[in-house]
């Protein structure tokens, strides 16, 4: 039994080893650029180890910086543009977490566009835009800021999530499992359904407007959940 129970720590210790090899020694990166032309209606970006970064641009053309990390196993990157949908994804290989597979996404994008931002280990940060908003993070931090969008939804699983509107929208609906919720508006009439599971939900410069058109629903299972006005 000690004979077994020393083996197991061994190829423990031995594939901790490797995985710190793997993700520093050996570890590549190597970053490619897409582009695509106007007209672009909606933007979909998702990856599963990463980070993903969407920015309102200046004009009506899309641009991504793609950033590929790995061990000996580089990542799937599909990039498509058809009829005004541009979609940029990931596929890690088998066993790409343990060889520290990751895609980093930094796009800008004509602000116009709906944006759908999806990462599955890695932060999610959308900024400037104007068109409807989903940003989603399984394990990470969620940010739409600067947002001029009259649909957003934020959501993380493990994280917290922010969301800063420059204009009034018709609908924000953040929420966590594990973090706090802040949501920041333009002073106004809004349906506020606010909930906290073991933390505090503050309301700064704004009360519930039963009759109000436009809508806030904000939930952290974990965490506080906090609606303000500009």
């Amino acid at each position: 039994m000690r004979r077994l129970l020393s083996l197991i720590v061994m190829m423990a210790i031995a594939a901790g080893i490797a995985y710190l090899f793997m993700r520093t020694v050996a570890r590549t990166e190597v970053t490619d650029v897409f582009s695509s032309p106007a007209p672009i209606t909606e933007v979909s970006v998702e990856t599963g180890a990463g980070s993903v970064a969407v920015d309102g641009g200046p004009d009506d053309v899309l641009t991504a910086r793609i950033t590929k990390g790995f061990a000996f196993f580089a990542p799937e990157v599909t990039t498509t543009s058809a009829a005004g949908r541009v979609v940029l994804d990931t596929d890690c290989p088998t066993l790409g977490v343990l060889t520290g597979c990751s895609v980093d996404f930094d796009v800008v994008t004509p602000p116009s566009a709906s944006v759908r931002a999806v990462s599955t280990a890695g932060s999610v940060m959308v900024t400037g835009t104007s068109g409807a908003v989903v940003a989603q993070s399984t394990a990470g931090g969620v940010a739409v800021l600067r947002s001029r969008a009259d649909d957003i939804r934020a959501s993380s699983t493990a994280g917290d999530v922010r969301v800063e509107a420059e204009i009034a929208p018709a609908r924000i609906e953040a929420s966590t499992t594990a973090g706090g919720v802040t949501i920041v508006v333009p002073p106004g009439p809004y349906r506020i359904d606010a909930s906290a599971g073991t933390g505090s939900v503050i309301l700064e410069g704004l009360v519930d407007t039963p009759s109000a058109s436009r809508a806030i629903i904000a939930n952290a299972s974990a965490g506080d959940v906090t609606v303000r006005a500009r």
